[in-house]
């Protein structure tokens, strides 16, 4: 729209060039280029790039099932971040920056199973949308999957830059573990539990309350043997509700695994009104369980229990703060409005 406008009055603009009844405007038409790059155009083009690619993530959410490992590749690649390295030269403090999808990275065993979000089912959607960074695919696929199985709408910025650290971070790249390493009973599992995620969200700038809510996220998605090794179940089979064959699998080309909620396809609150009834067919892990009994979370978890409003609000705006760690904008004030 900037350069029709800029040619219906070009005459206007361009008074210092040729005054003949012929001007030749040729040459003075590549500034209009100039122009909508000053104006916003390059903006533009990345918003509508965006808008395409979500498009695109909602008919691949919809047809496949695939919102939870969406979901989880978008943390795991912002999870890397560390506020203690934040003073560092970008990218070496992690984040949102689209380096998950590297080897060191996607190879690695917090990352097991998720090397087919990226080639399966991010990158022929990369292919179409060219123009889209991988850190704001990512980031992207996340949001529009929570957005998709029936969560809050996340008021995302978009418009990252790609990266990779020039100072390789060991795995698990202080990304949470659901397990500790050694089992000293149910009592220290959960004081354990408590103190690692402390350990693990704080350095992501998350307080208790953050916690509280993107744990909740775990109200839909599956842990399988042959990835994290958590459970007994792998991917050849199941619990009653995720076994091929299970209503609740609904469009999933992946059976199998053990999920922490029954309806784990749908994001709700029900990881928070569900835990207490101890249904043996789905996972609740020290990590999960703290959150209803220390003093820390307590107070959240119950008041997710009783107010999904209040979940939906707290999760997206820590979703959001999550997906912009470590991230580097161009333009620098982002992309809205997605």
């Amino acid at each position: 729209w900037l350069k029709h406008i800029l040619s219906k009055y070009s005459s206007i603009l361009f008074l210092a060039g040729p005054t003949s009844s012929s001007p030749d405007y040729s040459s003075k038409m590549a500034c209009f280029d100039c122009f909508c790059g000053l104006f916003g155009g390059e903006a533009a083009k990345k918003k509508a790039d965006l808008k395409k690619a979500k498009g695109l993530l909602v008919t691949l959410i919809k047809e496949k099932s695939c919102g939870p490992i969406l979901l989880r590749t978008a943390w795991h690649d912002a999870g890397t971040y560390d506020m203690k390295n934040a003073s560092k030269p970008w990218p070496n403090a992690g984040g949102a920056i689209g380096s998950i999808r590297t080897d060191h990275e996607i190879n690695a065993p917090p990352n097991a199973g998720l090397k087919k979000a990226i080639t399966s089912y991010l990158q022929p959607i990369k292919d179409q949308v060219p123009g889209i960074s991988w850190a704001d695919l990512i980031q992207l696929g996340g949001a529009t999957s929570v957005e998709v199985m029936g969560g809050p709408k996340i008021n995302m910025k978009y418009g990252r830059v790609d990266g990779v650290p020039s100072e390789l971070a060991p795995a698990p790249f202080g990304l949470p573990a659901a397990m500790p390493d050694q089992s000293q009973g149910k009592d220290a599992d959960l004081k354990w539990a408590a103190q690692h995620l402390k350990d693990v969200f704080y350095k992501y700038h998350m307080n208790d309350k953050d916690i509280v809510a993107l744990s909740g996220a775990h109200t839909v998605g599956r842990a399988f043997k042959d990835r994290s090794g958590t459970v007994a179940e792998g991917s050849t089979d199941g619990t009653k509700y995720t076994k091929r064959g299970a209503p609740e699998l609904l469009k999933s080309l992946t059976a199998g695994g053990r999920s922490w909620t029954k309806n784990w396809l749908v994001f709700d609150n029900s990881y928070f009104t569900d835990m207490a009834k101890n249904d043996p067919e789905v996972i609740t892990f020290p990590t999960d369980r703290c959150l209803s009994t220390d003093p820390c979370y307590k107070q959240y978890f119950d008041e997710f229990a009783k107010d999904q409003k209040a979940f939906f609000a707290a999760y997206a705006d820590a979703h959001k703060r999550l997906s912009e760690n470590g991230s580097k904008f161009e333009p620098a004030s982002g992309i809205t409005g997605i």
